[in-house]
């Protein structure tokens, strides 16, 4: 691996775009910030995994896929076995999948139960706030149990995790900064919303066989909205986007101050809102990326997540939920909300095609020869940069 990375500087001007200046000059346009290697290779995808994925906070899934004390889901983040836990009604905690004994993974499957996790290999088994329950014959007695000093030492290990938004975050980094501390400037950006009001109005997963960074790229690509997604209205509906940086190497993305055309079209049941929403805010839409892996879309009454989920250099899942408020449960809004769901899902079935065709070409070596242009291409410029710096990507032709 090249271990000098690209470096950016940016510049916020008077009406809110950002400018970025590194990577978009003259000499540099021509020239990939990521190499194309680094969409295709098995072995930059698990130097990825190591060096982004267990570098700080991931999404590791919604909280709605446990909803009931007891429910246990498995996971993997970074070729890391995890388990999310509902382990209370106000409490998800994350252990590492690993029985304390032999190290064996606890489920590979979801599962519910009503006090503890057991470990099928010798019947250890867990309180769901992880401290071992029991361990027969620990002392090769009928009865023998670990002493109180070893049932201490032998918890399952947590994960540093947290909820927000609906999501679970997870961080597997030696030394975790708090989320609150990472994504306090969208935490606060958002202080309007109110979360707990979420409703999940649909999910769905797509399962594609193309590199986890193009589909975030795909996402904060604001150039091919009116080519690729006439719905949304013409070119001048795309240069009424603002490009955002809220944090440099977390929180990128942008703004529609107005609204974008044609995006989930009103009826006469407006949905209600999410939350106590400032009349400057209501006609708004904001698109971030919360590095890596968390894509988010918020209007005043909807809330969208495309979290994506790397499998292979050539595998990804996207697993898109929409949220309304939980008012929008009532019937009345039932027509509304099948109208949002139906755009939404519609936006991103159009992307795939692109999708592909953009894998496809990362095996060409005019893929090493792009040109990010700075009218258009500095969110997508941004994104690479936080990859190649944390990767150790250097600048190549």
């Amino acid at each position: 691996m090249d271990t000098a990375p690209t470096q950016m500087n940016y510049a916020t001007t008077s009406t809110g775009n950002v400018i970025v200046e590194g990577p978009l000059s003259d000499d540099t346009l021509g020239r990939s910030i990521v190499p194309a290697r680094a969409y295709t290779g098995d072995e930059e995808f698990a130097h990825e995994q190591r060096t982004i994925f267990r570098s700080g906070w991931s999404w590791a899934g919604y909280a709605h896929w446990l909803p009931n004390v007891g429910d246990v889901r498995p996971t993997t983040i970074a070729g890391t076995p995890v388990l999310l836990v509902r382990s209370t009604e106000d409490e998800i905690k994350v252990f590492h999948n690993s029985c304390r004994h032999r190290g064996m993974v606890l489920t590979e499957e979801p599962i519910e139960v009503t006090q503890r996790i057991q470990c099928a290999y010798h019947c250890w088994s867990y309180n769901l706030d992880g401290s071992l329950a029991a361990a027969p014959y620990f002392t090769r007695e009928r009865r023998g149990q670990p002493s109180p000093e070893a049932k201490e030492r032998l918890h399952l290990l947590p994960v540093p995790s947290a909820v927000w938004a609906g999501m679970v975050f997870v961080n597997l980094s030696d030394d975790p900064r708090p989320f609150e501390e990472s994504a306090g400037p969208l935490i606060e950006r958002w202080s309007h919303i109110d979360f707990d009001r979420l409703h999940l109005a649909a999910e769905r997963e797509f399962d594609l066989q193309v590199n986890w960074k193009l589909t975030v790229e795909n996402f904060l690509d604001f150039y091919h909205l009116p080519f690729v997604h006439p719905q949304v209205g013409p070119v001048t509906a795309s240069l009424d986007v603002d490009d955002v940086v809220i944090e440099p190497s977390l929180i990128i993305g942008g703004t529609y101050p107005r609204g974008a055309v044609g995006k989930a079209k009103k009826t006469e049941d407006q949905l209600p809102y999410l939350g106590d929403v400032p009349e400057e805010k209501k006609e708004s839409q904001d698109i971030f990326c919360l590095f890596p892996n968390a894509l988010v879309f918020l209007e005043a009454d909807w809330f969208q997540v495309i979290a994506i989920d790397p499998r292979s250099a050539t595998h990804t899942v996207e697993h898109m939920a929409v949220f309304v408020d939980e008012a929008a449960a009532d019937p009345r809004y039932a027509g509304a909300i099948a109208d949002l769901v139906e755009v939404l899902f519609h936006v991103n079935e159009q992307d795939i095609p692109f999708l592909y065709k953009l894998q496809a070409g990362r095996n060409s070596i005019g893929s090493d020869h792009t040109s990010l242009v700075p009218q258009w291409d500095q969110i997508t410029a941004m994104f690479q940069t936080i990859v190649a710096a944390k990767a150790g990507y250097g600048s190549e032709r």
